[in-house]
């Protein structure tokens, strides 16, 4: 439950992110594990979000109405 209350707050804030002419944009990082973490991050009026998932969370967030379509791949994070 904890799980899916984070990603429909984070799909909440995506959207909005949208209407607001911004983006919300996200990143791989392979860590030295080969473990995969996704940032996302979101400027909005209000402010910034950043979030990490794992695969699975990141793969059940796309899924959530309107994400996949309104979410940009940056293959390298800004330094």
């Amino acid at each position: 439950m904890k799980v899916s209350r984070r990603l429909k707050s984070l799909q909440r804030d995506i959207m909005a992110c949208h209407k607001e002419g911004s983006r919300a944009r996200f990143f791989r990082q392979v860590g030295p594990d080969g473990q995969t973490r996704i940032e996302l991050q979101m400027e909005r009026i209000q402010g910034r979000r950043v979030s990490l998932l794992q695969d699975a969370e990141f793969e059940l967030l796309a899924q959530l109405p309107g994400v996949s379509e309104v979410l940009e791949e940056v293959l390298e994070p800004a330094a």
